[in-house]
């Protein structure tokens, strides 16, 4: 067996035995790009990329132009690291899913993550409540670029009217990295508040 090879074998037997514990950043990507490309050796390639990108997160995050800059990063490697982050983003909706309630701020911060987490440009969610903060449904109202995503309040207002909801929560993300919400925010939020209110709905949480 040749010794990139043996590399291999023995980053994926220490992950079956011990889990990803201990495992740096280039050893990640070295055990996940050795799924995508075979009979190379994959640690220049990790390298690369880490030091191209900044860390690990920043690589999950990139597109798919953006990795094949990168020497040795073809389609089928691409597309597995961008993979990783919308898996996550539907492991933890889907198990967020089994208690569906969100009526407390712990449930709909859980909740909001999981359908935000890494993303790299702006977006708000819509999250459909009935009683007793019973999830009834989700959605993506509005995407943008790194500073602003447009929300309609028709748009709003139809899709809870549709699914029958009395309540709701909005989420957004802030690519820049602060959470501070900014006065737009606030004045959206009020704004939505007071619109819903004739409808019945209250608008729980942003």
């Amino acid at each position: 067996m040749a010794e990139n090879d043996g590399h291999r074998a023995r980053l994926r037997e220490r992950f079956l035995k011990s889990g990803i514990d201990g495992f740096s950043e280039r050893d990640c990507l070295e055990l996940l790009l050795s799924y995508a490309i075979p009979r190379k050796d994959v640690k220049p390639i990790a390298v690369e990329l880490l030091k191209h990108f900044g860390g690990l997160s920043r690589v999950l995050e990139a597109d798919m132009q953006e990795l094949m800059l990168i020497n040795g990063i073809a389609e089928n490697s691409a597309s597995l690291l961008m993979l990783i982050l919308p898996l996550i983003r539907v492991y933890q909706k889907s198990k967020a899913q089994e208690t569906p309630r969100l009526e407390f701020l712990s449930a709909r911060k859980a909740y909001a993550r999981a359908l935000l987490m890494g993303e790299a440009r702006e977006h708000f969610e819509l999250i459909a409540l009935g009683e007793k903060g019973k999830l009834i449904a989700d959605k993506r109202i509005a995407s943008g670029d790194d500073r602003h995503a447009a929300v309609f309040p028709r748009l709003v207002a139809g899709f809870l009217l549709n699914v029958g909801a009395s309540a709701c929560v909005i989420a957004h993300n802030h690519p820049s990295g602060s959470a501070e919400p900014s006065d737009d925010d606030i004045r959206l939020t009020e704004s939505l508040r007071q619109m819903l209110k004739p409808l019945s709905i209250e608008l729980v949480d942003h």
